[in-house]
């Protein structure tokens, strides 16, 4: 639907709830209006499909199982799924208004951001993903204008689901990979629907441009960056702009590697190489970014040292710290520098005092405070416990997800406080949710080095076992046959992975099969460590069916390597003439002559001497050599 068609929408109503507004943004795939729920008076923003999608049964269908799983996902950094729905031709998603910009804009207006600042775009961006990864839902199409920057500060990241809704439909209809090019991973560039791994690939790429401000590739056509995500790695940040930490070059490419099992496993683990990265790197966990219109609001703690005397421009980064929200913020300006001395203890006292009474006062509260029993909530799925919850006055946190060997995936594990115990009313009840049991697939090792292979076996959380030689007629010597565990089997955490390094190929002795019929020769080779091969050819000295020749005829060769192998289909067959009413002599020459010995069967004395008959008949194929029987009157 273009624009044109949009701007009829606005005024009407879809489902007698949805009146459409103002149009406010437009794509590939879909326009947005700015909208209001007239049910229960809200502000929303409707997401209406290009005209003729609505048509389209395998769309409309991966479009509402799609809806509905992002509507199930609750997160503060994942722009929310109210309802979706059709109406008159025009199917439609209601989604949460978030007043703001995009982080393409934000890029526009800005350039590259300072390692930490990308670090604060990037955190938020993955704990959305790991939500949403948990809930088993897959973005597909993580790039700068789907992630979005509210008035206020935070992160929001859009459209979950709809690349795979749209990619249904068209692979369907001999379609095309639906994402931008820019960011696919390269198994989607292949003609994979994309996984958890490959929104790491592709918030890789977006951590790539924040610290660079553009994209890995670019080319003269979407194919040409499509083929270079599929055959180029992406290069290091600091190829671009010198200066740039190591560790976010090891971030990029931990994320971006082109086999998707050497990636992390998830946003999950992206994110907590980030976490450590950061820790590791010393960044406080929010900065400051500058210079984006409107200003961020600000979360600032200040040093007890001087509360009054540091404005932004003087503080080092030791008194100042931000609470690790993943909203991009701009400190308040202290007041101007003031003389210490006796002001300092004047300070320090009203500074006890304070504490005191705020000890005081949470001491009452507490105790004022009704307490209430935490329902039993393990086992139950996380919206269940949710709701049981918030059903018993409480609010719910989540920590990160853990493995459990006996709690399936999705369910609840435990909380705190513990289930059966009593809580302030309205107080925090933090849920861990299981991820199920851990398990990491053996990766495909032939074919590696073994150095490589290790290294991919350490990196599953594997650990490397005992290496043995064999014979191999398909790997080159020195590299990985095989392993054990074999590729694909899902084990556990600190499984050994015992290595069989090719010897190449055995050579074996190649035994002859000439004179031999063509079924007992292949049986001869295969028994000897062959493969064999079969041509059939006219022979008029060798028996049909036996062996001609062979190559190799002897010697050595390689195990499981090939025999040719000519088998003789007798002699070549020819065209019997008519010789019938011919006289004996003239019909002996004639046979003779196309390579054919005669026999007289009847002659009848006092005749002409006049074939009257012979076998077999004219025009038929026989082979060479063979007699034809002539009937003489």
């Amino acid at each position: 639907m273009d624009s044109d068609a949009n701007s009829g929408l606005t005024g009407t109503v879809l489902n007698e709830r949805y009146l459409v507004g103002t149009r406010v943004a437009g794509g590939g795939m879909a326009v947005v209006y700015e909208g209001t729920d007239t049910r229960l008076e809200r502000r929303v923003a409707l997401k209406v499909m290009h005209t003729g999608m609505a048509s389209d049964p395998v769309f409309v269908e991966s479009f509402v199982r799609e809806a509905r799983l992002a509507a199930g996902l609750s997160h503060p950094n994942i722009v929310a799924v109210h309802d979706q729905g059709t109406d008159a031709g025009e199917i439609y998603l209601v989604m949460e208004f978030v007043t703001g910009s995009t982080l393409r804009e934000l890029l526009r207006s800005r350039g590259r951001l300072s390692v930490n600042e990308a670090l604060d775009v990037l955190e938020p961006v993955l704990e959305a993903l790991a939500a949403a990864h948990s809930a088993g839902l897959v973005h597909r199409d993580v790039k700068p204008e789907n992630i979005l920057i509210t008035d206020d500060g935070r992160i929001k990241v859009a459209d979950f689901g709809l690349a795979r809704a749209l990619s249904g439909a068209t692979q369907a209809t001999g379609g095309v990979v639906i994402g931008t090019v820019a960011y696919l991973a390269p198994e989607q560039v292949q003609g994979g629907t994309g996984n958890e791994r490959s929104d790491v690939y592709s918030a890789g790429v977006l951590l790539f441009e924040l610290l660079t401000s553009r994209p890995p590739y670019d080319g003269d056509t979407p194919a040409i960056v499509a083929v270079r995500h599929v055959n180029e790695d992406i290069p290091p940040p600091s190829q671009s702009v010198p200066g740039s930490p190591a560790a976010m070059d090891a971030l990029v490419a931990g994320a971006t590697n082109r086999d998707p099992a050497l990636r992390y496993r998830d946003a999950q683990g992206f994110l907590a190489a980030v976490r450590a990265t950061r820790q590791r790197l010393g960044l406080p966990a929010v900065a400051r970014i500058a210079g984006i219109a409107p200003a961020f609001n600000d979360t600032l703690i200040v040093s007890s040292d001087d509360p009054l005397t540091s404005t932004p421009q003087q503080q080092s980064p030791a008194p100042v710290e931000y609470y690790p929200t993943g909203i991009l913020e701009q400190p308040v300006e202290t007041s101007p520098k003031r003389a210490k001395g006796s002001r300092k203890g004047l300070l320090a006292f009203i500074a006890v005092i304070a504490i005191a009474a705020l000890a005081g006062v949470g001491a009452w509260a507490i105790a004022r405070t009704p307490q209430v029993l935490v329902p039993k909530v393990s086992g139950l799925t996380s919206l269940q416990a949710k709701s049981a919850l918030t059903k018993a006055l409480f609010k719910v946190a989540y920590s990160d997800e853990a493995f459990s060997e006996t709690v399936p995936v999705g369910k609840v594990i435990s909380s705190n406080p513990a289930e059966q115990t009593k809580a302030g009313e309205k107080s925090t009840v933090t849920l861990t949710v299981s991820k199920g049991p851990e398990r990491y697939t053996i990766p495909n090792l032939a074919g590696q080095t073994v150095a490589d292979a290790q290294a991919a076996i350490t990196g599953l959380n594997l650990v490397v076992g005992t290496s043995t030689e064999n014979f191999s007629s398909t790997v080159g010597k020195g590299l990985v046959a095989t392993s054990t565990p074999k590729a694909g089997t899902k084990v556990k955490r600190n499984t050994k992975v015992n290595l069989v390094i090719s010897k190449g190929p055995e050579i074996l002795p190649v035994p002859s099969v000439v004179g031999q019929t063509s079924a007992n020769a292949q049986a001869a080779l295969t028994k000897a460590g062959f493969k064999s091969s079969i041509k059939v050819e006219y022979n008029e000295t060798i028996a049909k069916g036996l062996v001609i020749s062979q190559s190799p005829a002897s010697g050595t060769a390689a195990r499981d390597s090939s025999v040719a192998l000519v088998v003789s289909n007798g002699p070549p067959l020819v065209q019997v003439p008519n010789v019938i009413s011919k006289t004996l002599t003239q019909a002996t020459a004639t046979l003779e002559a196309a390579g054919f010995a005669v026999r007289v069967r009847t002659n009848i004395p006092g005749g002409a001497n006049v074939v009257v008959q012979q076998s077999p008949g004219a025009s038929t194929r026989q082979p060479k050599g063979s007699t034809i029987v002539l009937d003489v009157f």
